[in-house]
């Protein structure tokens, strides 16, 4: 598949990602408002990251709740 992908245009940058991986960035941003040094930041992102992970894997996971009320949808965290 790489190979192509170069083939086809061997001027653009596509950035490829695997499957069911997610960024960390978003985890570190926000582990560094929460006031951890860079380190623990660092340390701390990845964990959540990975746990995160995990609960994708599980078929049954889902992360939202959607209420309706007054005849408007809610969504909220679980």
């Amino acid at each position: 598949m790489l190979q192509g992908l170069k083939e086809v245009s061997c001027h653009d940058s596509v950035g490829l990602k695997r499957m069911g991986e997610l960024d960390s960035r978003p985890f570190l941003e926000a582990m560094k408002k929460k006031k951890y040094n860079d380190e623990d930041a660092k340390d701390r992102a990845l964990e959540l990251c990975s746990l995160w992970e995990e609960f994708t894997m599980e078929i049954g996971w889902y992360p939202f709740t959607i209420t309706i009320i007054e005849g408007k949808d809610h969504v909220c965290l679980t």
